[in-house]
């Protein structure tokens, strides 16, 4: 399989359906600029860490329909939160285990698949605004295929105090699963809300995931986005989150990647009014020979905005990291106030990371840092631990939960905060002892 296979996927897929002539108009420009870019190899700067290759490795199709079994109904019953959601598995929505109600007035949630129907209007005017499909290949594939996924729409000054999940599960069916969820959120003037969107693998089928968030937030407007991605050992996890901020508006990403064979998120943040503020954190765990990539890419294109950016990662056995965070301070961006960190720990000689903090300061009034750091477990620490009895197992454990601590801790105290120490459970050292 090649760009051949996923052009003659994209094309079998645009002529089953009968959609509206600017959504049609939409897929093939993404189709054909997917084909333009073509798939990234090694020689491309932006993918020179992240090999792609598997994903010639099976015939990834898109699922035209799905039956939701018990497996998946328990599946959802253990990871939905609280609060209004909606489920799909293998890119297609699940009405029956989705919940909408308790959604505050002013806050609409709806399947992409409706909203395409209803609001085409609105869509018309927002997909591709701020995700930038031309300068990314999969992103282009994204919109050649685009069918599923959702609708957030926040009305000026509405409150969504509950989070709203988005449950993408991925469990690969009769054949190798392609998925191409779009999520768009429009938040208004004022508005504020929290948005989950769990990425969870059920079975052991070969499972492609390409995902596209695009966030548009109105001035003065609060989205705290949270991105949990615990995918199966053969998933392969492609995602972009793309948000574009207006004057005093307040953006928080929580990137949390503890699953799949080979996995990158993208986030890509740009400052559309003064006074804004935006917070980018990671979090990434992998073991055995995980890949786990990730990016950010933060434009200060106004003056007086402030960002704040902090990326961990743990790697134990022979698993790989990537993080390639860059900010951008345009000329007119004065008094801006930046700020990158990235920390990463390997708990064994076979792992590996690859850090690279990047600043492009072209205005001459603004405060920026940046720094990077990789090591490993402190020796004194443990010696100190072990010397009080505790093995040399747990100890480490200890140590390396303390690292991940700091971005946990980020994460406002509920049922969130409690997905995401269950989940980092599940992967520090010796979870499996812990877990039985």
């Amino acid at each position: 399989m090649s760009l051949s296979h996923y052009v003659d996927v994209a094309r079998a897929f645009q002529a089953r359906a009968d959609v509206p002539a600017w959504l049609q108009a939409l897929r093939e420009e993404g189709l054909s600029r997917f084909q333009a870019r073509g798939l990234p190899t090694s020689k491309d700067e932006e993918w020179k860490y992240t090999p792609v290759s598997t994903l010639s490795s099976h015939p990834f199709q898109p699922m035209r329909d799905v039956s939701a079994g018990e497996d998946v109904a328990r599946a959802v019953e253990r990871l939905a939160l609280p609060g209004p959601r909606l489920v799909f598995v293998d890119g297609r929505f699940v009405p029956a285990l989705s919940v909408l109600a308790g959604l505050p007035r002013g806050v609409v949630l709806k399947p992409l698949s409706q909203a395409l129907r209803e609001d085409g209007a609105l869509l018309q005017e927002t997909l591709g605004r701020t995700s930038r499909p031309s300068a990314h290949a999969f992103t282009s594939l994204n919109a050649a295929l685009l069918e599923e996924g959702a609708l957030l729409t926040l009305a000026p000054r509405a409150l969504s105090e509950v989070p709203v999940q988005l449950l993408f599960l991925a469990r690969g069916g009769d054949g190798p699963v392609l998925a191409s969820p779009r999520v768009v959120v429009v938040a208004g003037e004022g508005s504020e809300a929290t948005l989950v969107e769990t990425y969870a693998g059920l079975g052991t089928g070969a499972t492609f995931t390409n995902a596209v968030t695009e966030v548009s937030l109105g001035d003065n407007a609060s989205l705290r986005h949270f991105k949990l991605q615990a995918e199966g050992d053969a998933a392969l996890h492609l995602g972009g989150l793309y948000s574009r901020q207006g004057r005093d508006s307040r953006f928080q990403s929580h990137a949390f990647s503890f699953g799949g064979l080979l996995s990158r998120n993208e986030v890509h943040a740009a400052f559309a009014g003064e006074g804004g503020e935006c917070v980018l954190n990671g979090l990434f765990v992998g073991r055995g020979t995980q890949h786990l990539d990730n990016r950010t890419d933060l434009d200060h294109a106004v003056p007086h905005c402030s960002s704040r950016e902090l990326y961990k990662g743990v790697l134990d056995d022979r698993a790989r990291g990537t993080f390639h965070g860059k900010i951008r301070v345009r000329e007119d961006a004065q008094k801006t106030d930046a700020s990158q960190q990235s920390r990463n720990l390997l708990l064994s000689e076979g792992a590996q990371v690859d850090a690279r903090p990047q600043l492009e300061i072209l205005a001459d009034d603004v405060k920026c840092a940046h720094g990077t750091a990789v090591g490993r477990l402190d020796d004194n620490a443990l010696f100190y631990l072990r010397s009080r009895g505790i093995p040399k197992g747990a100890a480490e454990r200890m140590l390396t939960q303390a690292f991940a601590s700091e971005l946990v801790r980020a994460v406002p105290e509920g049922p969130v905060r409690a997905r995401v120490e269950q989940l980092l459970a599940e992967k520090l050292p010796g979870s499996a002892e812990v877990m039985g």
